[in-house]
């Protein structure tokens, strides 16, 4: 370690202490998580699709978890969608 550089106890600090004006983006983008212009929503949906990753469709349920797969019908409750799927 170079004597008289500063050191940080996360990468995310080091990106912000060290690289806070880099245009080019690139210690934000080497962190596990990197940040995005575009972030996503978090949380779950205020609907429920079928879930068709499952082996089978006896075992099959609805879900509400995020992203929305495109094209998959919706219901605005579980049970609905346990029916009409």
């Amino acid at each position: 370690l170079p004597s008289g550089r500063p050191t940080f106890t996360t990468m995310l600090d080091c990106c912000k202490g060290a690289y806070g004006g880099q245009s080019s983006g690139i210690c934000l983008s080497m962190l596990p998580s990197p940040p995005t212009t575009s972030p996503t929503d978090v949380g779950e949906l205020d609907v429920y699709y079928a879930d068709y990753d499952q082996p089978a469709w006896p075992l099959g349920f609805c879900i509400n978890t995020r992203p929305l797969p495109s094209g998959r019908p919706t219901f605005t409750t579980m049970l609905d969608c346990c029916k009409g799927a």
